[in-house]
């Protein structure tokens, strides 16, 4: 076998590119623009199906048995944080299938999502390697299909941006305040200083 094969160890950091390619859910500019409404069995419904509908381009079924899902509090670039319910999800799931098939069956994935508008960042299809990176679509999801060593199973990834739930009324938040840095004491001996220190040019 050639190449590396991908460990599910890598959803962790998927999840924070995830939050850093959609902004996070709160940003410096903008971190009070209207959250996308959505209830968690909404979101986690959302995910699954995008799952379902790339394993069936390749007649795959997924394990349910290895389903993980973690439902996150939202914070922002600055580490802001609200207290009105918003969320996020990471989900992900595996589906067996020879290794030497993974390539064969990425491809109408990719297929699949590029005709429902996401926009594909990374992409491998080896026999036995693959990898597929992408974002978009109505929900703004970014999903993942990767090799899972020891290459007998696809594992689908999915991470949702920050979702405000039904009925709640989104809360404005602000950065944390700036630390002050405090100014060196002027000792009271030293001799006054001259607000202009070149009295010849009047610009100082």
């Amino acid at each position: 076998m050639t190449g590396r094969i991908r460990r599910h160890g890598r959803i962790t950091a998927l999840t924070t590119v995830a939050l850093l390619a959609s902004g996070g859910c709160m940003t410096d500019s903008g971190k009070n623009d209207p959250l996308p409404v959505k209830s968690k069995d909404g979101a986690e419904h959302s995910a699954r199906t995008l799952i379902d509908q790339l394993a069936g381009q390749y007649d795959l079924q997924v394990d349910d048995k290895t389903v993980r899902k973690d439902f996150r509090d939202c914070f922002g670039k600055n580490h802001e944080h609200a207290s009105d319910g918003r969320f996020d999800l990471a989900y992900s799931v595996r589906s067996r299938l020879p290794g030497d098939q993974h390539g064969k069956a990425l491809r109408p994935m990719r297929k699949k999502l590029e005709a429902a508008g996401y926009k594909v960042s990374s992409y491998r299809d080896d026999p036995s390697d693959v990898l597929m990176d992408a974002k978009g679509g109505k929900d703004n999801l970014f999903v993942s299909v990767e090799s899972y060593a020891p290459a007998t199973d696809l594992v689908f990834s999915v991470n949702t941006p920050c979702f405000l739930p039904p009925g709640a009324k989104q809360e404005q938040v602000s950065a944390p305040a700036p630390t002050a840095t405090p100014m060196a004491p002027v000792l009271a001996d030293e001799p006054p200083v001259s607000a202009n220190r070149f009295p010849d040019n009047p610009f100082g």
